[in-house]
């Protein structure tokens, strides 16, 4: 089996990006995957829109409070189980 990767997406209010960054995993020829998605208290629906893709590879977290997104991609890789870890921005 091929080795899994862990996508950490941050997101800070990013709804007008977020449908086609996830898309963007999802349609790779690559499926080993999880997507970490770690919302850093968004005042949008960002969490709703990750949630619509009701992908069990989706992981969705949250924070109580806005943290520096070092800090919020520091608690976002304490939940990834993959053997590689990327990064991928809302807006990318």
């Amino acid at each position: 089996m091929k080795n899994l990767v862990s996508i950490i997406i941050n997101c800070k209010n990013g709804h007008p990006f977020l449908k086609k960054s996830i898309s963007s995993v999802i349609f790779q020829t690559y499926k080993n995957w999880e997507i970490i998605f770690f919302d850093n208290y968004s005042s949008d629906n960002s969490v709703l829109i990750a949630k619509s893709f009701n992908d069990k590879r989706i992981k969705i977290f949250k924070s109580n409070k806005s943290l520096r997104l070092y800090d919020a991609r520091n608690q976002a890789i304490k939940h990834a189980k993959g053997k590689y870890i990327t990064f991928l921005d809302t807006d990318d």
